[in-house]
Formats: structure tokens, sequence, C-alpha cells
């Protein structure tokens, strides 16, 4: 599609097999794309207020765990209410959590920021899912 390159990924969440995992479908849908991954929230958080904070800076899709030790996906939310508008205008956030709790579920639906909410592990399916929505979001924008 010719809107990934546009956009970089972030994986924010603990679990280093879930990173690897996140990492290597996003490779292999666009093999040029930009992709960090963090096993802690804050090195996550810091990386994406200091290289997103630029006016070329591309736009980035963050893929966030709810359940994690140091930080948990909510309070790594709440951080990211603090950044600048430059910052927060390029981040399209997607929960991606092992949590079944239909609250969680429901918190994630009723905040503005959260683009989708999907249980790991990430799939094709669900990427293609992500990849379409942003395209129609750019569309829109035109």
């Amino acid at each position: 599609m010719e809107i990934l390159p546009l956009f970089d990924f972030i994986v924010i969440d603990d679990d280093n097999i879930n990173n690897i995992i996140c990492q290597k479908l996003i490779q292999e849908e666009v093999s040029d794309a930009d992709i960090q991954t963090f096993l802690y929230p804050e090195d996550g958080l810091e990386y994406l207020n200091s290289k997103y904070s630029g006016a070329n800076a591309n736009k980035v899709v963050l893929l966030l765990d709810i359940n994690m030790p140091s930080m948990n996906g909510w309070e790594v939310l709440d951080a990211i209410k603090g950044f600048s508008n430059k910052v927060k205008e390029k981040l399209v956030i997607y929960m991606l959590t092992s949590s079944l709790d239909p609250k969680d579920k429901l918190k994630a639906s009723e905040i503005v920021q959260v683009s989708g909410y999907f249980e790991k592990p990430l799939s094709t399916d669900k990427l293609e899912f992500i990849f379409e929505q942003q395209q129609d979001m750019v569309n829109v924008g035109k």
C-alpha cells in the first residue's frame, strides 16, 4: 500500500516475544518500515516525545499493551496527554493486549486517542485492518 512508508511503527510491550512477532509481521508487509519496540513504557514514551516533535516527522502507529509491570497502558495514555500537539497529531494508537476483560475493551473504546483494540497476537488480518483504516483517514484528509 502506498500509505505505509508514511508511517513509522512503535510497539510498547513488556513481552519480548510479542515485540518480535509484531516486528516481523510489519516487516513482511512493509519491508522499509521504521519499527521500534520497547519493553519499558518509559523508554517508549521518551522516544515518542523526542522523535515525533519535529515538523517533518512521519506519522506513527503505536501498538500498546495494557498489562505491564512498571507502567500500564492506561498510564502510558495519560502520559501522552501531556505531549505537545505536534507529537499527538502524528500518533495513531491501537491497544494490542492479552486482556480479555470487557471493561478494558470498553475503556479503550471511550478514549478518543485509541483507534482500535486487538487481542494478541498481532496477525496479518489485524495489520491489514490498521492499514486500511489509516488509508481511509489519509484519503479523508485530502
